[in-house]
């Protein structure tokens, strides 16, 4: 019998916090209705919207408040 040859391959995770990008995100953001989340438990108490600048593109974002637990 061989021996097993050890993997030596990075998680997706490990991978993606090592990824540093020129991200500019301003101050101002607009409050919308909230959106529904499918996670059990787990309710939206605010909802923003907002344009970040990555790599110099620019860039819509959202984000969530959430409550509740798993």
């Amino acid at each position: 019998m061989g021996k097993k040859a050890k993997r030596k391959s990075q998680s997706i995770l490990d991978a993606i916090k090592q990824v540093e990008l020129d991200i500019k995100i301003p101050d101002e953001t607009y409050e919308i209705n909230l959106l529904k989340t499918n996670l059990p438990g787990v309710k939206t108490e605010k909802t923003e919207i907002g344009v970040a600048e990555v790599e110099g593109k620019k860039t819509m974002y959202i984000k969530m408040k959430l409550r509740g637990g798993l």
